[in-house]
């Protein structure tokens, strides 16, 4: 047996499961999705040394790489069903492998999802992820924002930022929102879909990730940047890895949600203007060298 098939058989086709929805084994050229309704896709790539350490342990980056893809799909206001896992790995060894598929088992029995194909080769490490989503009552875009709507995060910023601190202090303590990003539940997402009127994962950081929702919708923002917003400093507005949702919905809506998610921080308006003003709880504006990471 050559060590692709090797790799594959021992430990990525365990994670995989035969259903209604995906009715085909692991092992031919393609995956077979069954679906009547509207499929959202999303992939995402994991790449060593840019978005995860080489000191890092397999499991977590198995982790971290499912849930970082899976969050584009919460951001539309769908869950995932299923993935597609392509692995670049210079010299694999059961040891990794071992590790690796235990991040993965452990990612699917946390969010309901399945591994259903993908790709092995040899390279530089980086793992690769294409996650598929059922449709829920709606789609919920970037473009949707309407003036007046209410902006929202789902929790405070700068978790992941600190995640990442304590992981170089080698502190593994979780939860670690950096090493195992939580994301909303199912339960969450699909109780508040009816709400939103556009969101956004905050993966390169809140100002970045908001003025791709003001391009999209052609609108502005206004926002007020207080204590209850940050964890730490004011350095996680813009530190991104949070995976927290952000998004937009009508004013009459906040009592909603508020209970559905009682974490959440309401952080200002959206605006006619083309523009996004950020103060401080004293109304002074703020300025920022930076809106968020850039990957180049």
């Amino acid at each position: 047996m050559n060590k692709e098939k090797y790799f594959l058989e021992k430990y990525l086709k365990p994670c995989a499961d035969v259903n209604e929805q995906f009715p085909l084994e692991i092992g031919d050229d393609c995956a077979i999705i069954s679906s009547s309704e509207d499929l959202l896709i999303s992939s995402d790539n994991s790449v060593i040394n840019v978005h995860f350490p080489s000191t890092l342990d397999p499991y977590f980056i198995a982790y971290r790489a499912l849930a970082v893809a899976a969050s584009d799909i919460i951001a539309m206001g769908a869950y995932p069903d299923g993935y597609l896992l392509n692995i670049t790995i210079p010299e694999p060894s059961d040891e990794w492998f071992k590790q690796f598929s235990n991040g993965i088992s452990d990612f699917n029995d946390d969010f309901g999802t399945n591994l259903i194909g993908g790709d092995l080769t040899k390279g530089q490490l980086n793992i690769s992820v294409t996650v598929f989503g059922k449709k829920s009552k709606k789609i919920i875009k970037r473009n949707g924002a309407k003036v007046d709507d209410d902006i929202y995060i789902s929790n405070k910023l700068g978790l992941g930022k600190k995640g990442f601190e304590l992981y170089n202090k080698q502190i593994l303590d979780l939860p670690n929102q950096y090493l195992k990003p939580k994301l909303l539940s199912k339960e969450c997402i699909e109780a508040i879909n009816p709400f939103l009127n556009s969101a956004i994962d905050v993966s390169d950081g809140l100002l970045l990730d908001l003025n791709r929702i003001c391009d999209q919708s052609q609108k502005g923002a206004v926002l007020t940047i207080h204590d209850d917003v940050c964890i730490n400093s004011i350095d996680d507005v813009v530190a991104g890895d949070d995976y927290v949702l952000l998004f937009t919905c009508a004013a009459k809506h906040s009592k909603a949600i508020r209970k559905i998610l009682p974490n959440s921080i309401r952080l200002g308006n959206i605006t006619e203007e083309k523009e996004i003003l950020v103060t401080d709880k004293e109304g002074k504006n703020m300025n920022f060298e930076k809106l968020g990471w850039d990957s180049f």
